[in-house]
């Protein structure tokens, strides 16, 4: 399974790679704008920092997104997926104390509105609100004793409905554009605290960093907002 810091390292030379690629002559200050109007698809990797009612888990996180452009919004769509092996708790039936679930990696698939802040430089921040959809991919719960059939069955019907869960987010971000590369650093937080009915329900917030590369493949429209 990689690393945060090995898909840190990968990213990073991708970043590198794609300006040693581009022609050193032609580096006029339009070449370093964001591309209004245009198809940016890209790849990253990070982390993802969760809590449980028993822990604080983070794991390596990778995912592909797409990002239409305009003069100074944008729409971003993604596709994550972190990997983790983790505990947290559901309520018991019929006393409601806490039994522990063995929870493993966590989906997530979304999107954000962009609004890019001034440029400083080359560099492009922005600042976005979203809404994502997470799944967590298998919940399996400890122990095997219940107090009857009825039970049993109310556990495995908390942990079928705890297992996903919407939530909004917001992120921040930084974009350097150079021709149709554009390397980027985002961070997004994510409210969890008092979700009871998911697995990720301890306190404080899920927090996920990324670091990636987006490619520019066309253009979307020949207008701009």
């Amino acid at each position: 399974m990689p690393s945060s810091r090995t898909l840190t390292a990968v990213f990073a030379a991708l970043t590198v790679t794609a300006f040693a690629t581009a022609p050193a002559a032609a580096q006029g200050d339009a070449i370093w704008d964001v591309r209004p109007s245009s198809w940016y698809w890209g790849i990253y990797g990070g982390q993802t920092s969760f809590p449980t009612t028993v822990a604080r888990t983070t794991a390596p996180t990778v995912g592909v997104e797409w990002t239409i452009t305009r003069s100074e919004f944008a729409l971003n769509v993604f596709a994550e997926q972190s990997y983790f092996n983790a505990v947290t708790t559901i309520p018991d039936y019929p006393t409601s104390a806490p039994r522990r679930v063995d929870i493993q990696d966590m989906r997530r698939v979304g999107a954000s509105a962009m609004t890019f802040l001034p440029q400083y430089k080359y560099f492009h921040p922005w600042f976005g609100l979203g809404y994502a959809f997470n799944f967590i991919k298998q919940a399996i719960p400890e122990g095997s004793a219940y107090a009857s059939p009825a039970a049993r069955d109310s556990v495995s019907a908390r942990i079928e409905s705890g297992r996903a869960q919407g939530k909004m987010f917001a992120e921040a971000g930084m974009m350097v554009s150079y021709r149709e590369w554009a390397p980027f650093a985002q961070y997004t937080v994510m409210p969890t605290k008092g979700s009871s009915s998911w697995m990720v329900n301890g306190d404080g917030f899920t927090n996920v960093w990324k670091l990636g590369l987006r490619y520019s493949f066309g253009h979307a429209t020949q207008d701009r907002w």
